[in-house]
C-alpha cells in the first residue's frame, strides 16, 4: 500500500501538467474587492478634510519640534474628533520611529485642544 502510494505521487510528479505554472491572470478582468482597505483610506481621507489647513504644522507638534498649538489648530482637531485623531496618530506611529513619543505627544495634544476648545480663554 505505501509503496503503491509513493509510486501515484512520484508520477503525479513528473506530469508535466502538474509541475508547469499557473497562467498569470489579467488583473484588469478580476473583480478585487477593495472594500476593508479602500474603507480605511476613505475614512483618513475624510479625517484630513475635516483637519483642514488650519494645522498644517501638526508633524512638528508630534514631533516635538513646535510647542505650541493655536487655538484654530485645537478646535479644528477636536472638530475632526477623537476617532479621527486616534486614526492619525496610529498610521503615522506606524512609519516614525519615535513612535512612543509621537504617540505620546498625541495623546497629550488631544487632551490640550479638548481643554483649550471647551474653555477657551476669556480675557480681563
Amino acid at each position: 500500500m505505501i509503496v503503491a502510494s509513493i509510486v501515484i505521487f512520484g508520477t503525479l510528479l513528473l506530469v508535466p501538467a502538474f509541475s508547469s505554472e499557473a497562467p498569470t491572470p489579467n488583473l484588469d478582468e478580476l473583480d478585487i474587492a477593495y472594500a476593508p482597505g479602500q474603507a480605511i483610506v476613505s475614512f483618513v481621507d475624510a479625517c484630513i478634510d475635516r483637519l483642514g489647513p488650519h494645522c498644517d504644522d501638526m508633524g512638528d507638534m508630534l514631533k516635538g519640534n513646535k510647542k505650541d498649538v493655536d487655538l484654530d489648530c485645537c478646535t479644528a482637531l477636536v472638530r475632526m474628533g477623537k476617532k479621527c485623531h486616534y486614526t492619525l496618530l496610529k498610521l503615522l506611529t506606524e512609519v516614525e520611529e519615535e513612535s512612543l513619543e509621537i504617540h505620546q505627544r498625541g495623546v497629550w495634544i488631544w487632551n490640550y485642544c479638548v481643554r483649550k476648545v471647551e474653555t477657551p480663554f476669556v480675557g480681563p
